[in-house]
């Protein structure tokens, strides 16, 4: 199964789309996330912020539903913009058919478009699959975090992807 990538999202009706998330679309993300072990609860107000806030946030819809996210926080510092990846989820009935791929990848296009140099996260060291998914799309992996994971204590590695020097290049001359 593919995902097809539609940049506006306004009243649009493919069958799978990952587009940027709406206020209108907060109690969905909320939804999603409740229904994810070890995802923090974040509040419908919450997501509301993200949503009016500097966050870039990507949904995926599969017939007409939520079927995943994926979070990244802008962290401005003098003369330069990083992204970090806050969350990413994919419903269990959409996982292993390139969802998680397809949302990681917006969210990268979208970090890049917003300035980003580049992109950091952290994930569990057991976490085998994500880890892979990150590898695959160019993460390298930086560091290790001891016990940062609490609900079930567990290392966290750091990983992040440099975007292409030209683009970040383009982008500067642009401001």
């Amino acid at each position: 199964m593919w995902w097809f990538v539609h940049p506006c999202g306004d009243n649009f009706s493919m069958a799978n789309v990952i587009r940027r998330a709406e206020e209108r679309d907060a109690a969905a993300l909320q939804h999603l996330q409740a229904a994810t072990p070890g995802m923090p609860p974040w509040t419908q107000v919450h997501w509301l912020g993200l949503l009016a806030g500097d966050a870039i946030v990507v949904i995926a819809e599969a017939d007409g539903e939520a079927a995943g996210y994926a979070v990244a926080s802008l962290l401005r510092i003098p003369g330069e913009v990083v992204a970090e990846l806050e969350a990413i989820v994919v419903a269990s009935a959409y996982r292993r058919n390139g969802l998680g791929n397809g949302l990681l990848r917006y969210l990268l296009s979208e970090a890049e478009t917003a300035g980003a140099i580049r992109l950091l996260l952290e994930v569990r060291t057991g976490n085998r699959p994500a880890r892979a998914l990150y590898r695959g799309l160019g993460f390298q992996e930086e560091g290790l975090r001891r016990r940062y994971y609490r609900d079930l204590v567990e290392d966290a590695v750091l990983m992040s992807l440099q975007f292409p020097q030209e683009a970040v290049a383009a982008e500067k001359g642009q401001e």
